[in-house]
């Protein structure tokens, strides 16, 4: 059971699921609806497993595709794929399956989330997968994918795009610049082994990378503020988002004076905390 945990990528699977359900949260108390309907619950069950297993395929056929990669990495040799625990033939049947199973159960729901699930889909594993060993812009297209569960709550909801439900897309986006960019320079070196092209792992690249994580740590700071703007959260949510952006942003300007190893694990074991504490703020304020 644990290769197959490890071939889903459990933890950041549990992740999408997370923010899947807080978009879908947000857009209940948009449309003025609550969970103790029978609606609400049905159309939860299945954007909940249909999101599930939608990550699931994607993450089993990222690893597919990157398996030669991933072998000569310190930070990958040891997945089940690179080792051989679970056959190919096996892991690539798995993955198309439960990536054509993610998105029929969405469509239960409505087309537009079905759609989202595809599009995060086809993003990340035939534009994202494949552009990591081309371009260093790969971080900036792999953030697209990466923010759109939240969106597909939020369309589960309301069935609509609107500006809040992109304000969720925004949240994620710019969360995981700096998220994914400290660990970029965390494992350059392991990057470079596995052939793909990091921004930090450029010649002369750290003035644009220390640009980039401060620009999108502060572009997170006022889309975390536009859902209150936009009366989907309360006063008490804004004064915590805007607590926690502050200390995320004084993390991430460190490295214009530090660059060392240190201060930059500091932004990435920040930017863990950062997530999970601002969405359990949407849940407290809730309350409120």
């Amino acid at each position: 059971m644990r290769p197959y945990l490890q071939l889903i990528k459990m933890n950041i699977t549990i992740l999408v699921v997370i923010t899947s359900y807080l978009g879908y949260y947000l857009g209940l108390r948009y449309m003025d609806f609550i969970m103790v309907e029978y609606e609400s619950w049905i159309i939860f069950l299945y954007l909940i497993s249909g999101t599930f297993i939608s990550s699931s395929g994607a993450c089993i056929l990222n690893q597919y595709f990157e398996v030669e990669y991933d072998k000569k990495m310190n930070r990958t040799k040891l997945r089940p794929l690179p080792t051989g625990t679970i056959k190919l033939k096996n892991a690539l049947i798995l993955g198309l399956f439960l990536s054509f199973l993610g998105p029929f159960i969405l469509l239960k729901i409505n087309f537009l989330t079905s759609l989202i699930s595809v599009l995060t889909i086809l993003i990340y594993i035939i534009v994202y997968t494949p552009l990591k060993r081309y371009s260093s812009f790969n971080t900036i297209i792999g953030a697209i994918p990466g923010a759109l569960p939240p969106l597909g709550g939020w369309v589960a909801a309301t069935n609509e795009i609107n500006i809040q439900g992109m304000l969720l897309f925004g949240i994620l986006f710019c969360w995981q610049i700096p998220h994914f960019y400290s660990l970029a320079i965390i494992y350059k070196e392991d990057y470079k082994l596995g052939g793909f092209k990091m921004l930090p792992g450029n010649a002369n690249s750290s003035n644009m990378v220390n640009f980039q994580i401060i620009f999108f740590t502060m572009a997170l700071i006022y889309s975390s503020i536009g859902i209150y703007i936009l009366n989907l959260t309360s006063f008490i949510y804004v004064v915590g988002a805007v607590l926690l952006g502050l200390i995320f942003l004084i993390y991430s300007s460190i490295i214009i004076f530090d660059y060392s190893s240190q201060a930059v694990k500091n932004i990435f074991i920040f930017s863990i905390i950062y997530l999970p504490s601002l969405l359990l703020l949407i849940l407290i304020d809730s309350f409120f």
